[in-house]
């Protein structure tokens, strides 16, 4: 299973590296009786990307590893507006929600409603992100996770979690989502 990250120059770093940690916890097999490949891919479409706060990294990819994940992580940031506007990098964004399981995280989930992943659907987001998401025609509810069929949004950062253990759930089943989420108390 491949689980591709969206991130971009101005991503808020708990939405980035809280996900990243739980994601590679499920082919740990002292967290989880791993079974099979697991790939966990951060991408943008930069050489390096910074956080809001002024980390800055390497990505593992470019954008177009997204079409290829069987799973969607995108996070949110105050530079998530700039790329909302950038007509280039939102056609490169080709998600499939038929096919791929997709999730977002308050400002991430901006992305979702301009790719027109929530029409007809109901969304959560961040308090502060609630009259931009309702501004482009989506209905908005306050809930930690929403999620339809194969796409979900969530908000307030300490939603991350429910967020990762729902993409689990999804690629790999409850048992390992149960796992990899109850393993957050024991890490020393």
């Amino acid at each position: 299973m491949k689980v591709a990250m969206l991130a971009y120059d101005g991503f808020t770093d708990v939405d980035l590296f809280l996900p990243w940690d739980l994601f590679n916890r499920v082919q740990d097999p002292d967290y989880v009786n791993y079974q099979g490949p697991w790939s966990v891919r951060i991408c943008s479409d930069g050489e390096e990307v910074r956080s809001n706060t002024g980390i800055s990294f390497r990505p593992h990819g470019k954008l177009e590893e997204l079409r290829e994940a069987d799973a969607v992580f995108i996070v949110s940031g105050p530079g998530s507006r700039a790329k909302l506007a950038d007509a280039d990098f939102m056609a490169r964004l080709q998600l499939d929600p038929d096919r791929q399981v997709i999730g977002a995280i308050d400002s991430g989930v901006l992305f979702l409603a301009k790719l027109g992943l929530l029409e007809g659907k109901t969304a959560t987001t961040y308090p502060g992100v609630f009259a931009e998401l309702e501004s482009m025609g989506i209905s908005t509810v306050h809930e930690a996770l929403v999620v339809h069929g194969n796409v979900a949004s969530a908000g307030g950062c300490l939603s991350t979690q429910d967020l990762a253990g729902w993409i689990v759930e999804r690629l790999l089943g409850k048992e390992k989502s149960e796992a990899m989420l109850g393993m957050i108390a024991k890490v020393e």
